[in-house]
């Protein structure tokens, strides 16, 4: 099958969705002030689309679920690993977060399109029953560990928010991490 071919067989929904990806993660490498609610929004798609994937095919049993659920656990934990090592400012009052420009959310989505882009590839054309197994249970443990990371990040930033939000109340300045 030709690239050219690949391509023209694509749902126009993946490139909606990786313009949206990319656009988030080219604003991301500018940094800025969000609110904590904004900042859900990458972690719901990442982790509604794994979900949905594994509801929709057919070979997605039991194991694929659980490929999902250990690569969220490892994603959830190297999310909060490179966030709680990044700086970045909440205010409890406005419910919001300053982020530094970092390469990281661009990098997790190109990284993630890629490697879904040829899965899908792989699992649409294989004619291996076991292969494509293979295959079913990497997309699951792939789809789990960036849907973790994105929510890892965002779990350090929602538990920075509510613990200054004590702090906060009490002398009414917001707070710093990092």
């Amino acid at each position: 099958m030709s690239p050219v071919a690949i391509i023209q067989g694509t749902p126009t929904w993946v490139w909606v969705l990786l313009a949206f990806l990319a656009y988030r993660g080219i604003k991301a490498l500018q940094g800025g002030t969000a609110p904590l609610s904004k900042l859900a929004i990458v972690p719901l798609i990442f982790a509604g689309l794994g979900i949905a994937h594994m509801i929709h095919e057919p070979l997605a049993g039991w194991t694929a679920a659980l490929a999902w659920i250990i690569g969220v656990g490892v994603g959830i934990a190297g999310g909060i690993f490179t966030a709680s090592r990044t700086r970045f400012i909440v205010d409890p009052v406005a419910r919001s977060v300053m982020l530094p420009g970092s390469y990281v959310p661009l990098l997790l989505i190109a990284i993630t399109f890629i490697t879904k882009f040829w899965l899908g590839f792989e699992m649409a054309t294989v004619t291996n029953l076991a292969a494509l197994m293979d295959y079913v249970l990497i997309d699951a443990a792939v789809s789990g560990v960036v849907a973790g990371m994105f929510a890892g990040r965002f779990i350090t930033y929602w538990r920075a928010m509510n613990e200054c939000s004590g702090i906060s109340a009490l002398s009414g300045t917001g707070g710093t991490r990092g």
